[in-house]
């Protein structure tokens, strides 16, 4: 949640709502579609940090993608704020949990098979992305895998219409108008991203982007934390 200070009620609200919201905006489709592409059917259990993992919906429903393709995930969510991780236990999302900041990820060199993440670039500028993109692909074996929003009119004006209709709390909706308007035109992706090799950027259905990075490492095993 971009707002700060929020009481425990407040933000068990504001983190249903996005539940909601990225549900009926099929905002979730984008992650999961981009992931897919880059999974391929292993039958050696892998392991998937979610950064910015806020109530754990994301990654939960990227679990049961797996299990219903017959792979095992173990997924690790990481929040800088604890009630956001308290708040996915109780709501039955399972994953292990850590709080830490995204900029200084404590896992090693490629100690996980994929690092995601979801709405949660645009919160960040220049500098600080660079940074947080560089840690996941140091932190990751296979790729990191990003999707955000991309900066659009229309979905600034409907983040105005429609939010109100779907009855969100006034967090979510402040927050919802906020992250519409800090959304990154798709050049300004690619002008972040040039130097790395083997990435790929792909606009996503609905003003949405998903950004492939692989990993900085390629060694072979390792064990989280």
């Amino acid at each position: 949640m971009d707002s700060p200070s929020l009481g425990f009620d407040e933000t068990e609200r504001a983190l249903c709502d996005l539940e909601r919201i990225n549900r009926w905006t099929l905002g979730l489709a984008a992650i999961r579609r981009t992931l897919q592409e880059q999974m391929v059917d292993d039958a050696r259990p892998q392991t998937l940090l979610d950064i910015g993992t806020g109530s754990g919906q994301v990654s939960a429903l990227v679990a049961e993608d797996c299990r219903s393709r017959g792979l095992t995930l173990r997924v690790i969510g990481l929040d800088y704020k604890l009630c956001h991780l308290v708040i996915g236990r109780q709501r039955g999302h399972r994953q292990l949990r850590v709080v830490a900041a995204a900029e200084q990820l404590p896992f090693r060199v490629g100690s996980v098979d994929w690092v995601i993440s979801n709405l949660f670039f645009h919160h960040f500028d220049e500098p600080e992305n660079s940074r947080i993109l560089d840690e996941m692909r140091r932190v990751c074996r296979r790729a990191a895998v990003i999707s955000d929003l991309r900066q659009s009119i229309l979905a600034r004006l409907l983040a105005r219409l429609l939010l109100p209709l779907l009855g969100t709390g006034r967090v979510a909706l402040h927050d919802g108008k906020l992250s519409a308007d800090q959304a990154w035109e798709m050049h300004r992706v690619e002008a972040l991203t040039a130097a790395a090799e083997s990435s790929e950027l792909r606009k996503r259905f609905p003003f949405r982007f998903g950004l492939v990075m692989q990993s900085l490492t390629s060694r072979p095993g390792g064990d989280a934390l």
